[in-house]
């Protein structure tokens, strides 16, 4: 870090569990979920994200108060679902860049906020959270604003609490997000729009009546221009090449969107990420940076969240929830991305990156419904969860998955689709683990169009599979398998080690020998000649 942290009132701890209300998104290729769930008010209900290996793994959003706060600035328990969103585990104290000692006085009803009234030296992109002593509900009329105290005339962010989506430019492209205010167990958390505030700026918040109501009903406003009032820091960190995000103002920045957008256009140079605990609701987009390493605290306890979909951003580069494009060197490892699009709401990749030469994904949970990843490019994926239903692995290229768990979670589907021509390898899973949610039957490996895709490739070597698999294994439509169709198996087991009988395998796949198994098992025959770091 490049400022000093001073760590304040330890008892009013940030929330690290948050929830958050879903949305509603697929490739023109895939099918098309019935209903129509668009994204509806930002109003945060219990997320459950399992999918740890050998976890169950659910993907839903119900109305509601999230899960409860950690009061206490240490050893403060999380609640929050099984699984990835359910950070749980210890607080800390509430860290306010280098100011904001001694006594501070709270508007009426209002427990503790984010940032602290007085306090100095915060990053350029803070979330504003208000702690109630009970679980807030948010309004549908009012608004929450930002003035820069200088020029107090017109706001410099404002958050419309009747507008249940909104327009927002994200790493230099437009998305429409959902309303971006959440609640966190007792916390109502405004995320402010990218590049609203400046460094060496004092802005001061109000909220108008009826936009938070506090835990039953009432009335809650801000409209004193001192009552909610802090200075950001004077300037950015002096070095890029490490850069920690933290929600409590900690850290360099306090967004995953703040610290990338400081990360200069074809950038070269080696940067880290680190991303501490707690829930970062909101799309993250980013393009043409390379060399970055974005890691998480804790793979469970740092949740990159929020919904996006194709019925919000119709669009394959536009509907997922973490994005990348024209990338090289990436590394994403020790967290989860969660999108929190709900079954039937279309096509709602969680992370997408395409056009993405020699990126790692690593030591991360992978959690959506339908196309959970949408990859293109040369990408390594090892000792990962990935859990979604239809189509939920797809994209071109070439991608090799090690020790991975890839799990079918709420319905029965297709696990891959690739896109892939006969030039190069495609979708390869080694020593991995292809599970299921309880109860499910009839899913297979992968399927294609082979009149469009006709030489598509997935291949399974030495990978577990979980009895939802069915007998025929692959789905192929677009007419009979040809012989540039690449469907593998090499010595597929059940859960208890025994092969399986492949005999019932559909037409046009391929058991293949040990010698192809051998070439498959090396990830630089598959990703042209490029051996990632193991």
């Amino acid at each position: 870090m490049n400022r000093s942290r001073l760590f304040l009132f330890g008892l009013l701890g940030l929330c690290a569990i948050a929830c958050e209300d879903a949305g509603t998104a697929d490739d023109a290729g895939a099918e098309a979920s019935s209903g129509a769930s668009t994204a509806g008010a930002s109003t945060a209900g219990a997320s459950t994200s399992g999918g740890s290996t050998g976890g169950s793994s659910t993907s839903s959003a119900a109305s509601g108060g999230g899960g409860s706060t950690s009061s206490a600035g240490v050893g403060g328990a999380g609640a929050g679902g099984a699984g990835a969103a359910g950070g749980g585990g210890e607080g800390t104290g509430a860290s306010q860049g280098d100011g904001g000692a001694g006594p501070v006085d709270l508007p009426a009803g209002v427990s503790a906020l984010f940032p602290l009234p007085g306090a100095r030296g915060l990053c350029p992109d803070p979330p504003l959270r208000i702690t109630f002593p009970g679980a807030p509900t948010l309004g549908r009329a009012g608004a929450v604003r930002v003035f820069n105290a200088a020029r107090p005339g017109a706001a410099v962010a404002t958050v419309d609490m009747s507008s249940m989506t909104v327009s927002a430019t994200i790493g230099g492209r437009t998305f429409n997000v959902p309303r971006p205010v959440y609640v966190d167990g007792n916390d109502a958390v405004v995320s402010l729009p990218a590049r609203a505030l400046d460094y060496g700026e004092s802005y001061y918040v109000t909220i108008d009546p009826g936009a938070i109501v506090p835990p039953g009903g009432g009335s809650f406003a801000i409209a004193d221009a001192t009552a909610w009032r802090f200075d950001t820091a004077d300037a950015g960190p002096s070095s890029l090449s490490s850069l920690e995000v933290a929600l409590d103002g900690s850290g360099d920045f306090c967004s995953v969107q703040g610290a990338l957008d400081a990360i200069p256009a074809n950038n070269r140079d080696s940067v880290v990420i680190t991303v501490q605990r707690g829930v970062h609701h909101g799309v993250v987009y980013f393009e043409n940076k390379h060399n970055i390493t974005l890691r998480g605290a804790d793979r469970k306890g740092t949740v990159l969240s929020g919904t996006n979909n194709n019925n919000l951003n119709p669009s394959t580069r536009g509907r997922a929830l973490v994005g990348a494009d024209k990338v090289s060197g990436l590394v994403i490892e020790n967290l989860t991305i969660h999108n929190l699009t709900p079954q039937g709401g279309s096509q709602a990749e969680a992370l997408r990156i395409q056009d993405c030469d020699k990126c790692v994904v690593r030591d991360a949970d992978i959690l959506s419904l339908q196309d959970t990843l949408l990859w293109s490019g040369r990408i390594y994926a090892d000792n990962c969860t990935i859990a979604g239903n239809v189509d939920f692995v797809w994209g071109t290229g070439a991608a090799y998955f090690n020790r991975c768990e890839i799990k079918t979670v709420g319905r029965s589907g297709y696990v891959v689709q690739a896109r892939n021509g006969d030039a190069g390898d495609g979708y390869v899973f080694v020593d991995s683990r292809i599970t299921s949610d309880a109860g499910i039957t009839g899913s297979t490996l992968a399927r294609i169009d082979v009149s469009q895709y006709p030489a598509s490739h997935v291949a399974y070597i030495n990978c577990t599979l979980g009895s939802h698999v069915s007998r025929a294994g692959w789905t192929i439509t677009g007419g009979a398998a040809p012989r540039s169709l690449r469907f593998w198996e090499y010595q597929s087991r059940d859960a208890e080690g025994r092969l399986i009988d492949t005999s019932g395998r559909i037409a046009g796949s391929t058991q293949i020998s040990a010698a192809q198994a051998a070439m498959m098992r090396d990830p630089a025959i598959v990703l042209g000649g490029w051996a990632p770091p193991r």
